[in-house]
């Protein structure tokens, strides 16, 4: 495709997004929040609304909605927190600064150690990392109402402690092309970086959603609710679909309507294919990642039950065949699919099974697949508030010739330490890593803090 074709084709796409958002608006309550799809419209200007995109914790609007959610008590192991008055203090500078001026802030840290028992002879068996996130979100029209629009920022910054994070314990020092923790690698240089910086209209019950600006794709497309490397699982195999082969962090719109009463959407994005989370990329060289997407509520049981995904992508990759983020340089194009059932009547149980495969070269994966089971609140009447247990089996085919087809089994169990503190027991054993034959299988145990404000 020439360039005057792709220019055309962007322009087109863009085209349809905004007429969607705007003058589309057939959808009845619709749900554009998986982290709270219960949520009820507001009608005091100063009452938030969940808007965010139906994503991965990741995204900076469902993250800020889980660090919100998480200023409410909760029972943890130990029932007094030594920091609360601090929280309590800063939520409630936030609430002021909110009906004020409609700013929504939230700040979380991410931390995780990590040791392997087995490691490429000379790399490091253990590290650890922090990866904390600022989000905000500005609502400047229509505030408390469903055509909300705003300005949504996320800085992240990442740093390690000692001579190697997580992420790169798995990549270097077990050799695995599935990774054991992702995004657990500290940032050099800079340590904190704008990832995304977007405006967004829409909402809940306007039934559409458009977004456009510095997006990060890879925490829109192909995700679920359940599966996150900051509260259930740790690899990047287990908890991203990253034979899709997304572009990094970049300029881009995205857009999404929904219907059938919660049930169903249909999102197109566009992006820089040369997006780089440290600057601004390059979309003037004209090279573009486009998705499609459509989600299903197949077989609901409660009203909290996740989208089934399904994803057909293409590439123009990069303006000098240079790889990034999941994205090999190369042109090609892929499918994905994530299948998401609750088990039980309470939702409580949850099977989560993923497939995503890249044609010509252009992901880091060929072929990857995952299947996932999770229980909340395991122990019954015995359990915490927001406690978790699940396991994972993931299987990937890397596009590095001369690697083998690896295979990784995760479990994990997440609670409440303190009321504000969640600590995750994570264990992953990687079979036949794919970049080395040093070792057949190691053994990587982990444990994960988390905490917001």
């Amino acid at each position: 495709m020439g360039r005057s074709m792709k220019q055309k084709s962007l322009f087109g796409l863009l085209c349809l997004m905004v007429a969607s958002g705007v003058g589309l608006q057939f959808a009845s309550a619709a749900d554009v929040s998986e982290q709270d799809p219960d949520a009820q419209t507001a009608t005091n200007p100063n009452q938030r609304i969940a808007v965010g995109w139906v994503a991965s914790d990741e995204d900076p609007e469902n993250l800020l909605n889980r660090i919100e959610d998480n200023r409410t008590p909760r029972r943890g192991l130990i029932p007094v927190s030594p920091i609360q008055p601090l929280r309590d203090g800063y939520s409630s500078a936030m609430d002021k600064i909110y009906e004020a001026v409609g700013l929504r802030l939230g700040l979380s840290f991410h931390t995780v150690g990590q040791y392997t028992s087995n490691n490429v002879q000379g790399t490091p068996r253990h590290g650890g990392a922090t990866d904390m996130d600022f989000v905000g979100t500005w609502e400047l029209f229509n505030r408390g109402q469903p055509t909300v629009g705003a300005i949504t920022f996320g800085v992240e910054g990442r740093w390690d402690y000692g001579p190697i994070g997580p992420q790169n314990i798995g990549f270097v020092s077990v050799g695995s092309a599935g990774g054991t923790a992702n995004s657990f690698s500290a940032y050099k240089p800079p340590a904190f970086i704008l990832r995304n910086l977007y405006y967004r209209m829409g909402g809940q019950d306007a039934g559409w959603v458009f977004r456009f600006g510095k997006i990060t794709m890879d925490s829109m497309l192909a995700t679920n609710r359940h599966i996150t490397p900051n509260t259930t699982f740790l690899s990047n195999a287990g908890t991203g679909l990253f034979s899709a082969g997304f572009a990094d962090s970049g300029l881009g719109a995205a857009g999404a309507l929904y219907f059938a009463d919660k049930r169903a959407y249909v999102s197109a994005l566009i992006g820089d294919s040369n997006g780089d989370r440290f600057d601004f990329g390059k979309i003037y060289k004209g090279d573009f990642y486009k998705a499609a997407e459509v989600g299903l509520k197949l077989f609901p049981r409660t009203d909290k039950a996740s989208y089934s995904k399904f994803l057909v992508w293409h590439t123009d990759g990069t303006y000098n065949g240079a790889p990034i983020n999941a994205n090999t340089g190369k042109d090609g194009w892929g499918m994905g699919v994530v299948l998401s059932q609750e088990l039980t009547a309470d939702g409580n149980t949850v099977v989560v099974g993923r497939y995503g495969r890249s044609f010509d070269g252009a992901s880091i994966y060929d072929n990857q697949a995952a299947l996932a089971l999770l229980r909340y609140q395991p122990f019954g009447k015995y359990s915490f508030d927001d406690d978790v247990i699940g396991a994972q089996f993931n299987w990937i085919e890397s596009a590095t010739p001369g690697t083998r087809d690896e295979y990784s089994i995760e479990t994990f169990y997440r609670f409440p330490l303190f009321p504000d503190l969640d600590t995750t027991l994570a264990y992953q054993a990687v079979i036949n890593p794919a970049t080395t034959t040093a070792f057949d299988t190691a053994h990587v145990f982990s444990i994960r803090a988390v905490t917001s404000f």
